[in-house]
C-alpha cells in the first residue's frame, strides 16, 4: 500500500480522513453505502452479527468436542504403562497434533475470518508464529495419519518382521515434527506484518497480517505443494495400505465384520474432511480475480475449513473409541466418578452388612456364655 500525507477531505462520505486513506476509498467504490466500510473497519468485523454468532457456535462445537476427545486419547496412555507401546506412541502424537488444532490452529483462522485487520500486538514474529502454527498442526496430523495406516501395513501384510520399538516410534515422531516445520516454513518466512498509517478518526493506524511472497504466484506455487503433500499423497497412502490391509484380514477366521467397516470409514473420512478445504484453497490462489464477495467467501472458507477441522474431531474416534484397549480407558476416565460412588455405596453396604452380622455373633456369644454359665452351676450343684 503507498504511503500518502497531503490532508483532504471527502464530503460524500461524511467522515474526516487522511489522504493515505486512498486505498480505502478506492475499495468503497462499489460498496453501496460507503459508510459501511468504514463500520467494518472501526469495528474490525468482516461479517454482519448473525453470521459471526453462527460461526462461533459451530468453531465453539468442533473446539470443545475436539479438545476433549484428544485429551482423553492422551490421558488414555499418559495414566497406565501399558498403553504405552510404541504403536500407540503414533495416535498420541496425532491427538496432540489435533489438539494443538483445536485449540490454537482453529482459533487464529476464526480470528482471520471474522476481522478486517490485524487484532493482536503488533509484534511481527506474533503474526509469523500464527501463520506456522496453523500450518505445522495440519501438517504433524496428517502426516501421522500415514505412519498410522503405514505401521498397521507393515503389522498386518508382513507379521514376520520385526515390529516397530519404542525408539523407532520416537524417531519416526521427531522425523513427522521436523517435516511439519519444513513444510511450514514459507509461511513464517514470506508472512509480514504491514502498519498503515491511515489518519481516520478512531482509526489512525491499521495493521494486516499478509503473505509477502518474494515471486509472481507464490502463494498458489505454495498451495500445489501443499496440496501434494497434505492430501494427496496422505490419500494415497492410507487407501492403499487400508485396501492391502483388508485384502489380507479377509480370509482370516477371526476377522470380524467391524474391522472392514473401520478401515473403510478410516480412508473415507481422511478423503471428505480435507477436500473441500483443499479444492477451496486451489481455485482461490489460481484465480486472478475474485471469486466471490467478501461475505461470501468467509461464509464458504468457513465451511471448508470446518470438514477439514472435524477431522481433529473424528480421529479420537476413529482410532481411539474404535479400538477396544482405548475404549476400556476411556470407559474408566468417564465414569470414574459414577464408579467411585458406586464404591462408596458398596462398602457402606458391606460396612453395614458386617456390623449386623457383629451384631448377631454377639448375641450368639452371649447366649452361648449364658447357657455354660448355667450348665457349669447345675454340675456344682
Amino acid at each position: 500500500m503507498p504511503y500518502y500525507d497531503d490532508m483532504a477531505v471527502d464530503n460524500s462520505m461524511n467522515f474526516t480522513l487522511n489522504a493515505s486513506a486512498k486505498w480505502l476509498i478506492q475499495a468503497s467504490l462499489g460498496v453501496e453505502d460507503p459508510n459501511t466500510l468504514l463500520d467494518k473497519f472501526s469495528q474490525n468485523r468482516k461479517v454482519d452479527d448473525p453470521t459471526r454468532s453462527l460461526l462461533l457456535t459451530f468453531y465453539g462445537i468442533l473446539v470443545v468436542i475436539g479438545a476433549v476427545g484428544n485429551a482423553l486419547v492422551v490421558l488414555s496412555v499418559v495414566r497406565k504403562p501399558a498403553m504405552r507401546t510404541a504403536r500407540n506412541m503414533f495416535i498420541v502424537n496425532l491427538a496432540v497434533s489435533d489438539t494443538l488444532v483445536c485449540c490454537v490452529g482453529t482459533p487464529l483462522t476464526l480470528m482471520e475470518l471474522l476481522t478486517k485487520h490485524w487484532p493482536l500486538p503488533d509484534w511481527p514474529g506474533l503474526c509469523k508464529a500464527c501463520g506456522a502454527i496453523q500450518a505445522i498442526s495440519i501438517f504433524v496430523s496428517t502426516i501421522s495419519i500415514t505412519a498410522i495406516a503405514l505401521d498397521r501395513y507393515q503389522l498386518i501384510v508382513y507379521p514376520t518382521r520385526q515390529g516397530l520399538q519404542t525408539m523407532g516410534a520416537l524417531i519416526t515422531m521427531f522425523i513427522i515434527w521436523v517435516t511439519a516445520f519444513a513444510l511450514a516454513s514459507p509461511l513464517y518466512i514470506f508472512r509480514s506484518l504491514k502498519t498503515h498509517k491511515v489518519g481516520l478518526i478512531g482509526m489512525d493506524i491499521l495493521s494486516f497480517c499478509i503473505e509477502d511472497w518474494p515471486i509472481a504466484n507464490g502463494r498458489a506455487i505454495y498451495s500445489f505443494f501443499s496440496l501434494i503433500f497434505q492430501y494427496v499423497l496422505p490419500v494415497l497412502v492410507v487407501v492403499v495400505a487400508h485396501v492391502q490391509i483388508h485384502r489380507r484380514l479377509r480370509g482370516r477366521r477371526r476377522t470380524t465384520r467391524k474391522t472392514p467397516a473401520i478401515l473403510i470409514a478410516i480412508a473415507v473420512t481422511y478423503v471428505i474432511s480435507w477436500l473441500p478445504l483443499n479444492v477451496f484453497n486451489l481455485v482461490a490462489d489460481f484465480s486472478q480475480d475474485a471469486i466471490l464477495d467478501e461475505k461470501t467467501l468467509t461464509i464458504t472458507y468457513a465451511i471448508c475449513h470446518m470438514f477439514g477441522m472435524s477431522s481433529a474431531v473424528s480421529n479420537p474416534l476413529l482410532y481411539g473409541w474404535l479400538n477396544d484397549n482405548f475404549r476400556k480407558e476411556f470407559e474408566e476416565i468417564l465414569c470414574c466418578g459414577r464408579k467411585k460412588g458406586q464404591t462408596i455405596e458398596k462398602l457402606r453396604a458391606k460396612n453395614k452388612k458386617m456390623d449386623t452380622e457383629l451384631t448377631a455373633l454377639a448375641q450368639i456369644e452371649h447366649t452361648v456364655t449364658a447357657n455354660t454359665k448355667t450348665s457349669q452351676c447345675s454340675q456344682i450343684f
